[in-house]
C-alpha cells in the first residue's frame, strides 16, 4: 500500500473522507504518487476519470465533495443551454415597428429590441441603422424606444465580488450589450510634459474622460486607467507619467444605456431625425426591419474556449426564459436550470448548487461526479456531442490550453474547460488515449492561491491518461 494510501486511511478513521477507489491498479498507483509528491502544501484535490469507452470508473477520489468550479461551470451550462435550446437556437437583436414608411418618414415608434445576444458589436449596431436608411427612413415620426423587458434590472447574479466592477470579465448584464459591455481605453504619450491622448473603443460620445497624465514626467507616478466604479461612474480617468503607449478594458455601468446611446449616435450621423426616446416594450405584433442574430454554437465556443463570462451567463439566461420569457433573473435561470437537470438528467439538486452560468458566483458548487455526468451525458448525443467537442479548449493548440499539455503526447488530446478563482483550480473535459479510447475526467484542486502548482498536478494527471495504452 502506498503513501497516499496509508494517508487517506488514517484521514478515513478521523474526518471520515472516502478512500480511492479505481478499477485499475497500476493506473491508479500512478495518479496516487501524483498527488502525493506535486499537490500544493495546504490544499486539496477531488477527481473523477471516467472510460466512456467502456462504460467504467477508472479512477475516483473525493469524487462527491462539492467543491468551487470556477470557470468549469461554464460546462454545466454548455450541456444544459445545447439540451434545451438546441443547436439551431439564435441570439438575436432587432428593429421593429408597428408603424409605416412614407414620403421618408416612418409613422409610428421604432423599437430596438435587446435578446441577450453577447456577440453584438458596434459594426452590425451601425448596420441596423444602415438597414433603416435603406428601408427609406429619413425621420422618425414617434418615439424611439430601447426594449430591454426580457429581463429584470439586476446585472450581477449573487455571490459575484463587487470589488471586480471595472473588469471587463466582470460586465453588467442587460439584453441590449454592444461591445460586450465594456470599452477599450488606449493611452499614447505625445510631447514630453503633455497631456497623453487618450482613445476609446469604440469611438462614441457617451465616455467622458478625465485626463490628469503627462507625457515623461518622472515626477509623476505610475499611469493609471480607471473610471469611479466605487460610485458607478462611467467617467475614465487617466492619471501619472505616460512613458509608452498602454491600453485597459474596463466595463460600462448601464450596458443598455451605453448600446442606446451608441444607436442614437449611428442614427445622427446617417441623419436620421427622431425627436423623443425611451425605454419601453414593443408590441407582439409588430414588423422587423432589421435583424442580427449569431447561432447558439458561436456562443457556445467563445464562452467555452475563451472562458468569456459574459457568453456564458447571456446562455445560462435564455435557457431560463423558455420558462420565463419576460423579465427572467438570475434566480429564475437558476431554478430552470437545476428543474431541467433533475427532469432530463434525473440529478438531484442536492448534488449541485448552480447560481450562475459562468463560476464567478462564491455560492456556486458541484462536485467531479456531477461533472463527469454531463460530460458523459452529452457524449452520448451524436448530434450535440460533436458541437460540445469542438468548442472546448484543446491542448496546445487554442484557448485556454493553448499553452498547456502542448508535447506530442498530449498534444489535441486533451479537450477541456479549465477554471481558475482565487482558491479555486480546476479542468474537466475528454482525453482521447493512446490506445483509442475515450475519457471523461474532472480535476478540482481546493485552497489553491497560486495556480501554477495545480495545474502541473493536473497536467502531469493528463499526461498519464493520454499515453494509455502505449
Amino acid at each position: 500500500m502506498n503513501k497516499l494510501r496509508t494517508l487517506c486511511l488514517s484521514l478515513l478513521l478521523t474526518f471520515s473522507v472516502p478512500v480511492i477507489s479505481a478499477t485499475n491498479d497500476q493506473l491508479t498507483d500512478t495518479i496516487d504518487s501524483i498527488i502525493y509528491e506535486s499537490l500544493p502544501q495546504g490544499t486539496d484535490i477531488a477527481l473523477m476519470i471516467y472510460d466512456l469507452t467502456n462504460d467504467t470508473t477508472l479512477y475516483a477520489y473525493r469524487e462527491k465533495i462539492m467543491c468551487r468550479p470556477a470557470s468549469v461551470q461554464k460546462v454545466i451550462t454548455s450541456v444544459t443551454a445545447l439540451s434545451s435550446l438546441g443547436a439551431d437556437y439564435r441570439f438575436s437583436t432587432s428593429l421593429r415597428t408597428q408603424g409605416t414608411i412614407k414620403d421618408s418618414v416612418l409613422s409610428g415608434n421604432l423599437y430596438l429590441v435587446g435578446g441577450l445576444d453577447p456577440s453584438l458589436n458596434e459594426h452590425e449596431l451601425r448596420s441596423m441603422v444602415s438597414d433603416l436608411r435603406k428601408a427609406g427612413v429619413k425621420r422618425i415620426d414617434g418615439t424611439l424606444y430601447a426594449d430591454v423587458s426580457i429581463m429584470d434590472s439586476t446585472y450581477w447574479a449573487s455571490g459575484w465580488c463587487w470589488d471586480d466592477a471595472p473588469a471587463s470579465f466582470q460586465p453588467y448584464i442587460s439584453p441590449l450589450m454592444v461591445h460586450q459591455g465594456y470599452v477599450g481605453v488606449e493611452v499614447r504619450p505625445t510631447s514630453k510634459g503633455e497631456a497623453p491622448q487618450v482613445n476609446i473603443y469604440p469611438a462614441n460620445t457617451y465616455i467622458k474622460v478625465v485626463n490628469n497624465a503627462r507625457t515623461q514626467d518622472n515626477t509623476l507616478g505610475p499611469l493609471t486607467i480607471t473610471r469611479d466604479w466605487m460610485h458607478n461612474d462611467n467617467t475614465v480617468v487617466v492619471s501619472g507619467n505616460c512613458k509608452r503607449r498602454q491600453s485597459t478594458d474596463l466595463s460600462v455601468v448601464g450596458s443598455a444605456d451605453f448600446t442606446f446611446a451608441l444607436f442614437r449616435q449611428y442614427l445622427d450621423e446617417a441623419g436620421i431625425e427622431y425627436g423623443k426616446y425611451g425605454y419601453g416594450t414593443c408590441p407582439v405584433v409588430s414588423k422587423t426591419l432589421s435583424e442580427v442574430t449569431h447561432k447558439l454554437p458561436e456562443i457556445l465556443k467563445e464562452a467555452l474556449k475563451e472562458s468569456n463570462n459574459l457568453y456564458a451567463e447571456a446562455m445560462f439566461l435564455q435557457t431560463g426564459r423558455i420558462q420565463y420569457p419576460k423579465g427572467i433573473t438570475f434566480k429564475d435561470a437558476s431554478k430552470y436550470l437545476q428543474n431541467f437537470v433533475g427532469r432530463k438528467f434525473g440529478m438531484v439538486s442536492s448534488s449541485f448548487n448552480v447560481v450562475d452560468g459562468c463560476g464567478l458566483s462564491m455560492y456556486d458548487l458541484c462536485s467531479p461526479q456531477f461533472i463527469v455526468d454531463m460530460l458523459a451525458l452529452i457524449y452520448k448525443d451524436p448530434e450535440l456531442y460533436p458541437i460540445m467537442y469542438k468548442s472546448l479548449p484543446i491542448s496546445g493548440v487554442d484557448g485556454t490550453l493553448k499553452t498547456r499539455l502542448s508535447d506530442k503526447t498530449t498534444l489535441n488530446k486533451v479537450h477541456a474547460k479549465t477554471g481558475s478563482v482565487t482558491g479555486s483550480c480546476t479542468l474537466a473535459g475528454y482525453i482521447h488515449t493512446a490506445d483509442g479510447r475515450d475519457l471523461a475526467f474532472c480535476i478540482m484542486n481546493e485552497g489553491a492561491v497560486k495556480m501554477a502548482p495545480s495545474r502541473k498536478v493536473q497536467d502531469r494527471i493528463c499526461t498519464v491518461l493520454c499515453e494509455l495504452g502505449l
